[in-house]
């Protein structure tokens, strides 16, 4: 019996090493792979940024 395949996109990025090296050691640590700890990562910082009232989200400018 197969798996359902995961309703997916491809993004292909490059970090900084320092980046890279604090997301190797969070796997490592927490046993994640890196696809499911960026997801968990990323899932959180949407979430409390969309949170925020509008005039507030402008943080990278």
């Amino acid at each position: 019996m197969s798996r359902t395949k995961k309703d997916a996109r491809i993004l292909n990025i490059k970090l900084s090493s320092d980046i890279y090296d604090l997301l190797d050691r969070f796997c490592d640590e927490s046993g994640m792979n890196k696809t499911v700890a960026t997801e968990k990562i990323m899932k959180q910082f949407f979430e409390e940024y969309f949170k925020r009232p509008e005039s507030e989200r402008k943080i990278f400018k």
